[in-house]
């Protein structure tokens, strides 16, 4: 699986974004659950920076790729950051 850096583009209170990678206009997007977020926050937003692994299985046409075992990244003090994750601290 291939790590990727991202960009929330669109969030949905449905439970899941796009993320985008590269300049605005990149077409490189990938669809990310909240259930596949590690650690950061549950309730991501646009513009917040997300680190993710690329599924690497089959896509069907007209699909996204998956994003899983996302990082979200969230400003200290945010208060809807989720607990430290299993090395101790947040990514």
């Amino acid at each position: 699986m291939e790590r990727k850096v991202g960009v929330v583009q669109v969030s949905s209170k449905r439970g899941f974004c796009i993320l985008r990678v590269g300049p605005e206009s990149s077409l490189e997007r990938y669809y990310l659950h909240v259930s596949k977020i590690r650690s950061g926050t549950a309730t991501p937003v646009a513009g917040q920076t997300v680190y993710f692994d690329v599924n690497d299985s089959q896509i069907r046409e007209g699909q996204l790729p998956v994003a899983l075992r996302a990082d979200v990244i969230v400003e200290p003090g945010n208060a809807t950051s989720l607990p430290a994750n299993e090395n101790g601290g947040a990514q």
